[in-house]
């Protein structure tokens, strides 16, 4: 599916959830065999494998063709001064419950997250093996006062 902004006004827009099950080159793939221009990401959103989202089509009347309009996380939340718990290579978990990787994760320049740092996170709604939560920015408590 690709994506466009000027719409026919007689274009139907369609919301449904989904969750990311691949990502590649400039294209992302949801369960149900949508695919997206990585230009339609909500700002500062960069979805990772399992993310469930929100896509919004368009569907021009008369046909089945469907473009993705926009792509945000179904669910996200801020929340503040939880520990690293867990840090194995290039992932990582939060307060027992939240995952994170190093390949998605939005940090402060110079920060490099360390096992016990009190830290602030913003979370979307994952399935990543045992957690449902994945951190998508982070930052240690002491930079954020």
């Amino acid at each position: 599916v690709d994506a466009f902004c000027d719409e026919p006004s007689d274009t139907r827009v369609d919301v449904s959830p989904d969750t990311l099950t691949s990502a590649v080159g400039g294209t992302d793939h949801t369960n149900h065999a949508a695919y997206f221009s990585l230009n339609v990401i909500c700002t500062d959103f960069e979805p990772y494998h399992g993310d469930l989202v929100e896509v919004e089509f368009s569907i021009q009347p008369g046909t089945q063709n469907r473009k993705a309009i926009s792509v945000k996380p179904l669910a996200h939340k801020h929340v503040n001064e939880v520990c690293i718990t867990s840090i194995h290579g290039r992932h990582g978990v939060v307060d027992n419950a939240i995952f994170f990787t190093l390949d998605s994760l939005k940090l402060p320049p110079g920060y490099v997250p360390q096992l016990h740092d009190l830290v602030n996170v913003v979370i979307v709604e994952s399935a990543q093996s045992c957690y449902t939560w994945r951190a998508v920015s982070m930052t240690p408590v002491q930079m954020s006062q």
